[in-house]
């Protein structure tokens, strides 16, 4: 294991097999805690609590307004999950979206959620990795990244595909776990191997990095912003929805025997994130950047 926490825990094959038996195995559990959203809310400043199923949607609309995504736009959604910000682009406008992702389950969850919504005309699943697509130059009008470029061993090489299969004028939209800075302590640096581990995640990169390769890749109109205070309640309710899994013996044994010895690890994990957060070692940003015409 690398000694730095920003650089990639695991090799590629490694981290690939280690995904698909996370997100195949604990995807019944993933929509039991968190919902058809998969990814972190989003509270307003001054707001009344949208509750944490309104604050996800409102993260999905704060993103689309961040590009902004344009109505009836062909979307490649990377990382697509369980197909909720492919549902909601598709239904709210019109776009039609390929999603990918190499976990064979969400892809069967995302296209009964299309069915469901009415939309599975508008909407593709697809097993693919993300960092080496077989779409045509050109095919995208917007590439979304919603809380998936942590996931990439190598960012530099996931933000070429993107570029690549961005028609000229294109719009890249990705919002993803940072780290603070690369100057992390040893004990930071250690929080976050655990996370690493326990949420199969490969690494992460402070938000002015992501900025750098965008420009070294040759994107223009690159813009970030850092949504941590605006995120980070997210983990608090998550905190309060494992503690009474966490506390019941029973239960925790139940899940153990159906799901493996990771899910004691997942469960503990959730508490290491809003840590994470309040001693601000992980940060939450968003890139937007144009490919030139």
């Amino acid at each position: 294991m690398t000694t730095s926490a920003l650089e990639p825990r695991w090799t590629t094959p490694d981290l690939h097999a280690a995904i698909k038996d996370h997100y195949d195995g604990l995807i019944e559990l993933y929509e039991d805690l968190w919902g058809e959203h998969i990814h972190h809310g989003y509270w307003a400043e001054g707001e009344p609590d949208p509750g944490r199923h309104g604050a996800q949607v409102r993260l999905v609309e704060e993103l689309i307004a961040f590009g902004p995504v344009p109505e009836g736009a062909r979307i490649l959604d990377a990382g697509c999950g369980i197909g909720a910000s492919a549902v909601h682009l598709a239904g709210r406008l019109g776009c039609t979206v390929d999603g990918i992702t190499i976990s064979a389950e969400q892809i069967g969850r995302a296209e009964s959620k299309a069915a469901e919504a009415k939309v599975a005309d508008r909407t593709r699943f697809r097993l693919v990795d993300a960092m080496h697509t077989d779409y045509p130059d050109g095919t995208f009008d917007v590439v979304w990244a919603l809380e998936s470029c942590e996931l990439m061993p190598d960012k530099k090489a996931f933000l070429a595909e993107c570029h690549r299969v961005l028609k000229p004028g294109g719009t890249l939209l990705v919002a993803t776990w940072c780290a603070r800075d690369d100057a992390l302590a040893p004990d930071e640096t250690r929080l976050l191997h655990r996370i690493y581990r326990d949420f199969v995640v490969s690494h992460v990169l402070p938000l002015n990095r992501y900025g750098a390769l965008a420009d070294e890749l040759g994107f223009t109109g690159v813009r970030t912003a850092d949504w941590s205070e605006r995120v980070w309640d997210t983990w608090k309710l998550s905190t309060d929805i494992v503690k009474p899994v966490v506390r019941d013996p029973s239960m925790i044994w139940k899940l153990v025997r159906a799901k493996g010895m990771d899910i004691f690890r997942f469960l503990n994990s959730v508490p290491l994130m809003k840590q994470a957060y309040e001693r601000g070692v992980m940060r939450y940003g968003v890139l937007r950047a144009t490919k030139p015409l």
